[in-house]
């Protein structure tokens, strides 16, 4: 979703259920205010299909590097600049 636009923004849920999948390194969330038997709907149909999850690019085996590589857009003219340091006032300096 582009931040420029005025759409309306989807937020994820405050509260979310940690479901397992694979082990406890791999989980994903569903939020807590689904009805039960949706909850438990979603949970099987997530562990069922646990296969199809790819949670490295080696999990992914047979897909082209150019689908999963990712490139910055980057002006090779341009020179880098350092931003000048800021200094904080007495009371940022205190909370930091």
């Amino acid at each position: 979703m582009d931040p420029r636009l005025d759409d309306a923004w989807i937020e994820a849920g405050k509260d979310l259920q940690p479901i397992p999948l694979y082990n406890d390194e791999h989980k994903t969330y569903i939020g807590t205010s689904l009805k039960q038997d949706d909850r438990k709907t979603i949970r099987t149909t997530l562990r069922d299909n646990v296969d199809l999850f790819a949670w490295t690019a080696t999990d992914m085996p047979g897909v082209s590097s150019e689908i999963i590589t990712h490139h910055l857009s980057v002006y090779i003219e341009a020179t880098s600049v350092a931003q000048k340091k800021r200094k904080l006032g007495e009371e940022k300096l205190k909370a930091a």
